[in-house]
């Protein structure tokens, strides 16, 4: 039943939920004439400089020949996983790279509101706040434009409503009444309607420890409830002058790609591709010159590292470890447990 929100229907499963299915989305998706509809789209869009196409898709079909239907689609492939691992990334970018019609550009995302929160995805109980920041760091090095859910600047996680009554998606209230009607238990229906309901990622902004975590006013009963966890840090009064804090994280890597062309329109080249616990790969900007060197290490490991670069001289420009500006040497670069390292390689 899980699946079944996720346009595969196993074996066995009920026919009245696979027609509740089709009731709710066979209007709803590729649709004859899209791709006529796109062009006509993108004709009007070109009519202007500062404007651009996104769909909520990753058929790269619709980037047309690469300039003639969308500017983007998204990387959803690259988030349906529940452990970001480095061969799972090389192996999504290899395929995506491979697909895209020439002149196309790509897009990356790892969560939205139809999706579960990064920090409760891929994070392991342990590990979460780095997890959480690993995830952001591949969203801002990855060639690509990236797409940032909000909440996720503050270390936001999913919130299972445990009352029907509080739902507000309306394929979860359905698929609830269904699979009750068809004799499930209203407990394990409930359990059934919170995995595929998109409410769990959709609570309010958390601003604050204050009523309704500063998103509406003392006494108002907003749309979806709040999430507890705002009164426990998880808000952005609190971590606005926290240097340490995932907001200032946020803010201190976004400042970095911004001025970094190498990370803004790079080439993508993955290295040691048979890594398990970290993955490296270099951007390099045929604009610039520039050349960075990227290592996320996603495990508890440390490793000392040895690279084949153009340049074995590398100045850090961030690390979750090693000072900024300090210079290292690709033949022998230490990299600590869950470090995220970006190096801009120098003559």
């Amino acid at each position: 039943m899980r699946r079944l929100f996720k346009r595969g229907f196993p074996d066995g499963t009920d026919k009245q939920l696979v027609e509740l299915w089709h009731l709710i989305y066979e209007l709803q998706v590729e649709q004859d004439g899209v791709h006529e509809l796109m062009q006509e789209l993108r004709r009007v869009i070109d009519e202007y400089s500062d404007r651009v196409l996104v769909g909520e898709n990753d058929n790269v079909s619709y980037h047309g020949d690469g300039d003639n239907e969308l500017h983007m689609v998204f990387n959803f492939p690259l988030m349906r996983t529940t452990r970001l691992t480095p061969a799972w990334i090389r192996a999504n970018q290899e395929v995506r790279h491979a697909t895209l019609p020439p002149g196309a550009w790509p897009c990356n995302t790892l969560n939205n509101h139809d999706s579960t929160r990064v920090y409760t995805r891929f994070g392991d109980g342990q590990n979460d706040d780095a997890i959480g920041r690993a995830a952001l760091a591949l969203m801002l090095t990855l060639r690509g434009t990236p797409f940032l859910y909000n909440g996720e600047e503050i270390g936001m996680s999913d919130y299972r409503l445990t009352d029907i009554d509080l739902f507000r998606d309306p394929p979860a209230v359905w698929f609830y009444n269904a699979i009750v009607a068809d004799d499930t238990s209203p407990k394990e229906a409930l359990i059934l309607a919170g995995d595929a309901s998109r409410d769990r990622c959709r609570t309010p902004m958390q601003w604050s420890t204050a009523a309704n975590a500063g998103f509406s006013p003392e006494g108002v009963t907003t749309w979806l409830p709040l999430n507890p966890n705002h009164a426990q840090g998880i808000n952005v009064a609190e971590q606005q002058n926290d240097p340490g804090s995932m907001l200032n994280f946020y803010k201190r890597l976004l400042r970095l790609r911004k001025k970094t062309p190498a990370l803004i329109d790079g080439d993508y080249t993955p290295l040691h591709v048979s890594a398990e616990d970290y993955f490296a790969f270099l951007r390099q900007s045929q604009e610039t010159g520039q050349s960075c060197l990227v290592v996320l290490n996603l495990s508890e490991k440390s490793a000392t590292l040895k690279f084949e670069l153009p340049s074995q001289k590398i100045r850090c420009l961030f690390s979750t470890h090693t000072p900024e500006g300090e210079s290292l040497s690709g033949e022998a670069l230490n990299i600590a447990a869950f470090e995220i390292f970006i190096g801009e390689l120098t003559s």
